[in-house]
Formats: C-alpha cells, structure tokens, sequence
C-alpha cells in the first residue's frame, strides 16, 4: 500500500475574529502561541479555545511556554498542538500539521505510534522510549531516525484521560555516530589482532581480558584468556609482582615501562612455566570524565636478544680475565715478552673473531626481523579488506600496480566492480557470489585466471571474513598470490 502523502487540513483561511477575546492561557508561545490564537478554531472539532476543558487550556499553556520540544495529542482523534520546539520535528509538514489528527500527521510511522497513544489515552499509564527507530519521512523519502520521547496522561478534573502530552528529542546523529564509532572500533580491533607484537586491553579493577591480540595468545600458549581476570588467566604470574604493577597503574593512572623483566610463562597445558624476557609497557586508558577504566599492555619478548647480550657480556668478561693474567705474566717475566706479545695477539685475534661472531649473529637477527616484519606487511603479494557488504576500503600497493590504479580510483567501490575485473568476461559475477559467501562468514578461496593491463594472470585468490568477539562478520580480506606459469 503507497503511504499517504501529507497535505494541509480543508478549512477554510478565515482567521480568528480581530474582537474575540484571547484566552489569558494562549498568551505567549513565540510564532506557534501565534498561530493557534490565528487558527479558526471555531470551524475545527475541537471548537474555540476559550471553550475548551480545563485540562486541555493548562496543558497548552504548559506547552506554549516550554524550550523543550512538547506536542500534545488530544481526544479520541488525537488532535495535534505544539509549540516552537517542536515544529522542526514534522518538517515540512510544519504548519500544517496544526490542529491535524495523529493519523493524517503521521502516515509513515502510524504503526509504530498508534499503539503507543492508545495504551495512554486506554490505560492513563505514561510511557518513556530510548532510541527509538521511527522512520519518518523527510523530502519525500522515508529516512532512519532515532528519538527519546515520553508520552504522559493528561487528565480532567474528575480523572478521566483526555489526552497524551509528548516531550522528546533527536538522537539520530548520536546513534549514527556510534555506530560509526562501532565500526571504527572493529577495525582497529582487526588492525591490533594482526599485529606482530604482542598486546592486550584489561578492562576494569580486576583486570578482565577484554582484548587479546593473536601475538599475545601465542606469548600465553594459545589460551583462552578472553574474558576472565589476569589472575584467573595466568596464574603463574602472581607471584612475580606483575598483578600488583597492574594494581598501581590502574589506581594511580601513570604508565608503568618495563625492560628486561624476567618472566615464568606456561606455553602449553602439561608443560612446565617457561623462562622469557619481555619488555612492555602498561599505559592507563582514560574514560571521558578521566577516570581509569581499562590497562592498554604491549609487549615484546627479547628473551634472543637478551641471551646473546648475556652471552657478549660473559665473553667480555673471560676478555678481561685473560688481560689481568697476561699483564701478571708480561710483569713477572719480563724475559717472556716476546712469548707474551704473540700470545696476546692470538687473544685480540680471538676477541676479534669472537666480536666478528657476535656482530654476525646480531645482524643476522636483525636481517630476520627485518624479514619478518616484511612478511608481516605485506603477506599476500596482493591484497585488501572490504566491507561485509562488499565495499572495497583499502588495497596494497602491488595489487594496484598491476592494475596501474590509485588507491582512490577504487576505494569505495563494489570489490567486483574494479578494474582487476573489467577485463575478464563473466569474472565479476563469480566474484560477487564468492563475496556473498564470505560475508556469511565461510572462507572462500579458488584459482582464476584474470585479463590485466600487465597481460594475462592466473591468482590463487581468498576472501577471508573477518570476525569480532560475537562471530559477526565486520569486514572481509581478499589476498591473492600470483601463481601465473605454476
């Protein structure tokens, strides 16, 4: 069934008579107080002001002279009135929507409201509604919006309901922008669950899990650390003084940096506590009146490194021992000296050798890392993340160079309609469907062959849904290998 659309009440123009009396009740108001005591009420059900009950005269008063947006709906028919607040609520059907009843005011979200009014204006019981969707229309065309609102029994004299006072107010863009927030959220989740080093959010005094990156699960032994307390979690760790740093940052709210600290950490179920050197930093996460509310932690196992500086400061001091006793030699014999100074060239070639093994080792390690981190930023030669409805919102330099695209050519756009598809016939309806799969939270993964402006390519491509803590899919990551002449 088509909506209705609005239009102004058939009456005629007429206006108030310039000799009838105003009520004192109609005083006031701004440019609604205007045009009530203008409307031709006596051709309107609900007749002249001054006759109106009791109740219904203090009510408008009450409304007429309130800065908070307030209508009231009265009678069976639930005629409308309102003051200048409120007028921008109805939009364009402001002023028309003057003396009009509920259903014709409000067609679009009739079914939402009707029920509301009628258990008022039946029960006499108020009611109070918190981000309510109604979906009103706006410019022609229904739209999202979110509103608090009460309605409250006005009541005649001997008690009976004669109307519903309304008060409320626009929250939509409170709403959207926490939603906004919300998926903002997800992704830097996603973001720091990739990430190399480990981290981790403990939320409130006690410490609970709240997030847990996978380098810190690994760190932990892969447990299920989510959601309980540190002390349930690693209960290792308590008597090594770390739940009493947690304690001092979470109630002082100054960062806590540790270097080098020693720590017994369980890998696995059935295995013994492990020693491992870590350094990390506890950093207090402030709520918005500046109170601590959660412990953000990094951390960074150096226990390799630490080693190999443990094992140069132990090769340094055999270094000066074998010095002290040469110089005891070279002084006690003197006759000796040439003996001596070959022996302590043999030691400076061994100390050179040995810095030469250090030097080598730490470079290799740093080649690693390097290696690493490389790996880790760039993982499959192509990829990209999306939208669960199929938005692409980020692509990597290599998976745009070979389409010879900038990023902002493609950002924003439906993953099957970008130019790594175009070329190909029949391609981008298979890459669709596959989307649709991913986005139900299935992980899609298949070889295509595609035609480039590099020539002709065969990927090993997948979609891999990314999930939150409630396993709803919050975004999907398409990787591809080029596995062209395999």
């Amino acid at each position: 069934m088509m909506a209705r659309r609005f239009s102004p009440p058939r009456m005629s123009i007429s206006l108030a008579s310039a000799n009838d009396p105003v009520p004192a009740f109609l005083g006031g108001g701004g440019e609604m107080g205007e045009r009530i005591r203008r409307f031709p009420w006596h051709e309107h059900p609900l007749g002249p002001p001054a006759q109106w009950p009791t109740a219904l005269q203090m009510a408008v008063s009450l409304c007429l002279n309130s800065s908070f947006p307030t209508a009231i709906y009265w009678g069976q028919d639930m005629h409308l009135l309102y003051n200048d607040a409120w007028s921008v609520i109805p939009a364009e059907k402001h002023p028309g929507a003057l003396g009009r009843t509920a259903a014709e005011v409000w067609p679009d979200i009739w079914h939402i409201i009707e029920g509301q009014l009628r258990h008022v204006l039946t029960t006499g019981e108020g009611l109070a509604l918190y981000e309510q969707l109604l979906p009103m229309e706006r410019g022609g065309k229904p739209r999202e919006t979110w509103w608090n609102y009460s309605f409250t029994a006005i009541r005649h004299v001997d008690g009976a309901v004669g109307g519903v006072f309304n008060q409320g107010n626009d929250t939509t863009e409170l709403v959207l922008g926490r939603r906004q927030r919300q998926v903002e959220i997800e992704r830097w989740r996603e973001l720091f669950r990739q990430a190399p080093a480990p981290v981790a959010l403990l939320h409130g005094p006690a410490h609970v899990f709240e997030f847990a990156n996978d380098a810190y699960l690994r760190l932990v032994g892969l447990r299920d650390v989510v959601g309980k307390p540190v002390r349930e979690a690693l209960p290792e760790i308590e008597s090594q003084g770390f739940f009493a740093i947690l304690d001092r940052v979470y109630s002082s709210g100054q960062p806590y940096v540790g270097t080098a600290a020693n720590v017994k950490l369980q890998r696995s179920a059935d295995a013994a506590p492990e020693d491992r050197i870590l350094d990390f930093v506890c950093q207090p996460v402030l709520d918005n009146a500046g109170r601590v509310e959660s412990i953000f932690v990094q951390a960074t196992d150096v226990t390799d490194r630490a080693r190999a500086e443990a094992s140069l400061r132990t090769s340094a001091w055999q270094l000066g021992e074998e010095r002290a006793r040469l110089a005891v030699l070279v002084e006690a014999e003197q006759r000796a000296q040439r003996s001596l100074h070959l022996l302590n060239q043999n030691l400076e070639a061994l100390v050179a050798a040995r810095t030469t093994e250090l030097s080598t080792a730490m470079a290799e390690q740093r080649a690693m890392i390097d290696r690493l981190r490389a790996m880790f930023e760039t993982s499959f030669i192509f990829q990209g993340f999306m939208s669960p409805g199929g938005t692409l919102l980020d692509a990597n330099a290599a998976s745009l160079e070979v389409i010879r695209s900038r990023l902002d050519e493609v950002v924003g756009r439906p993953f099957w309609d970008t130019p790594w598809f175009h070329g190909t016939p029949g391609i981008a309806e298979e890459v669709h469907r596959a989307v649709q799969t991913a986005a139900g939270g299935q992980r899609v993964q298949q070889v295509i062959e595609l035609d480039l402006p590099v020539g002709r390519r065969r990927f090993d491509l997948s979609l891999r849904p990314v999930l939150n803590a409630r396993r709803e899919v919050i975004g999907i990551v398409p990787e591809a290998i080029d596995i062209t002449g395999r």
